[in-house]
């Protein structure tokens, strides 16, 4: 069987499986974290700084397609935004009391308390993302952006609700299992991913291992094959239910495409690079990619900024050379002026004898202009009383 999608793109969310494996790791370091501050990095991501008892302060990102305890410091606004400020308000000094995944769907909700009142800060990660801060009674107090769809409404003063139902794969059994397949005339993966709530890459897995093509329509499955999935469908759900994980980046000609819980033998033939805790998985394959990107941004605008620099220069660099060649020719004008500065000066005194005596501009031009002086020819003379002269050299 060949798998040629698998690897081709990088991960940009992370997958119910993911995120229910995630969970448990989170809620193990942030039950009883005490809330410090909230911050709001560009227009889609929020930071929590957390205060825990025996390790000291931890950073939660809660981002579009991911969340974790990072250690890569994010840089903070110098004035949080209207959102980040009403978190502070309701959540600084309250104490998470959970992390829990709702109904295996990719959504989060930590369970927050204060001395005046009890507060869910819900985390969606599916679409474009959204945090919505809520009550106890899960009405909706803020949230990151409002949006609307055509069952349900995320707005202010409205009751959060709960997007439709996915399927949860952890409570299949193999009755439920068998019904699904042989009521779908759809591909193999594509039910095992969507109808069954597996997601991609973990669909795959099990067609794999159970060694059934993944495109074949479902309706063709014998009842053999369909118990051979099953088992191996199991396997896979032991795993996320399971203590023992095996996180990991998968990495292809050393560039990150994926991270994951636990092995699969999809990737038996990728690079990989192990971690102690999923969470640790999860920062190191987003952090470093948005750093990149951010470092990205930034050698752009100063490639940008060099590029305009380097006109002005060349810029500089001509006006300077203009400004060289007219200092050269002035410079020239006034050494011709030093050198007959007496016969200049006479002819200057010339003229203004003719005009005390009344001469206009006209007669003094008819008079004067065309003759020499100590060698100085007298070319014009204009009714302004600019006089042009021709020096020897």
């Amino acid at each position: 069987m060949k798998y040629r999608g698998i690897g081709k793109n990088m991960k940009t969310q992370l997958t119910s499986i993911d995120l229910c494996i995630l969970a448990k790791e989170l809620d193990k370091i942030l039950s009883s974290a005490r809330i410090d501050k909230v911050y709001q990095i560009g227009k889609r991501e929020l930071k929590l700084k957390v205060h825990v008892s025996g390790t000291g302060y931890r950073e939660l990102i809660i981002a579009p397609g991911y969340v974790c305890i990072t250690q890569f410091p994010r840089k903070v606004p110098e004035k949080p935004s209207p959102f980040a400020m009403q978190l502070r308000k309701n959540l600084s000094g309250g104490f998470i009391r959970g992390v829990r995944q709702h109904n295996f769907d990719r959504i989060l909700e930590f369970l927050i308390e204060k001395k005046d009142g009890k507060f869910l800060l819900i985390a969606e990660f599916f679409s474009r993302g959204n945090v919505i801060l809520c009550d106890h009674e899960r009405k909706i107090l803020g949230l990151l952006e409002w949006q609307e769809w055509k069952d349900r409404k995320l707005v202010v003063g409205r009751r959060y609700e709960y997007p439709p139902e996915v399927k949860n794969p952890l409570e299949i059994n193999s009755s439920s299992f068998k019904k699904i397949l042989g009521s779908s005339e759809k591909k193999l993966v594509v039910v095992m991913a969507i109808d069954m709530g597996l997601s991609g890459v973990y669909a795959e897995e099990v067609c794999l291992i159970s060694k059934i093509e993944k495109e074949r329509n479902c309706n063709e499955l014998s009842n053999n094959e369909v118990d051979i999935l099953f088992d191996f469908f199991k396997k896979v759900i032991e795993k996320i239910k399971g203590e023992e994980i095996k996180p990991m980046m998968i990495l292809k000609e050393g560039k990150p495409v994926d991270v994951i819980p636990f092995d699969l033998r999809i990737y038996e033939n990728f690079e990989r690079k192990e971690f102690e805790s999923f969470n640790e998985a999860v920062d190191e394959y987003f952090s470093k990619e948005e750093f990149a990107e951010i470092q990205k941004e930034k050698e752009e605008k100063f490639q940008e900024e060099l590029k305009k620099l380097r006109g002005i220069e060349e810029k500089q660099k001509r006006t300077i050379e203009k400004l060289e060649k007219k200092s050269l020719k002035y410079r020239e004008i006034g050494d011709l002026i030093y050198q007959n500065f007496q016969v200049i000066e006479k002819i200057l005194r010339v003229i203004k004898e003719e005009r005390k005596k009344g001469g206009s501009w006209e007669d003094i031009q008819k008079k004067f202009a065309g003759k020499e002086l100590g060698g100085i020819k007298i070319e014009k003379i204009d009714k302004k009383g600019y006089i042009i002269l021709c020096t020897p050299q």
